[in-house]
C-alpha cells in the first residue's frame, strides 16, 4: 500500500493500483510478454512494491516469447510504468526492475534477467 499525506488528509493506493499500471505496460507490448511470477504463477506476486519514507521502486517479473527483442521489450514496459504512474500516483518511481524469469517457445527455458531503470 502507498500511502501519501495532504493537507486534506491520507491518500492511500492500494496494491491493486499498482498491478494494474504494471498489467497494463504488459499488455502493452504486443504479447511479447506475459506477467508472471517467480515462481511461474500469474498473479498479483508478479509485481513486487518496495517502499520507504521518500519514494518506491517497482519490480516486474515477465515472461518473454521467444524471439522478441528483451532490450527493447523492457524499454517499452519501464517507460510505460513510468508514464502511467505520472498519471495515477502523486509522484513516479525511483526505480523501476523489470525482471525476465523466462523464455517461452514450447516450452519455458527458465533465465533471471534483470533490467532496471
Amino acid at each position: 500500500m502507498f500511502d501519501i499525506e495532504t493537507k486534506i488528509g491520507d491518500v492511500r493506493f492500494s496494491q491493486n493500483i499498482i498491478n494494474r499500471i504494471a498489467e497494463k505496460a504488459v499488455e502493452d507490448c504486443n504479447g511479447n510478454a506475459i506477467l508472471q511470477n517467480y515462481k511461474g504463477g500469474i498473479n498479483a506476486a508478479a509485481v513486487e512494491f518496495i517502499q520507504d519514507e521518500e519514494s518506491y521502486d517497482l519490480k516486474i517479473y515477465i515472461v518473454m516469447k521467444f524471439g522478441a527483442s528483451i532490450k527493447k521489450t523492457t524499454s517499452e514496459i519501464i517507460d510505460s510504468v513510468y508514464e502511467n504512474a505520472e498519471k495515477i500516483l502523486p509522484k513516479a518511481p525511483r526505480n523501476v526492475t523489470v525482471i525476465v524469469t523466462g523464455v517461452l517457445s514450447k516450452n519455458i527455458a527458465k533465465r533471471h534477467i534483470e533490467v532496471s531503470r
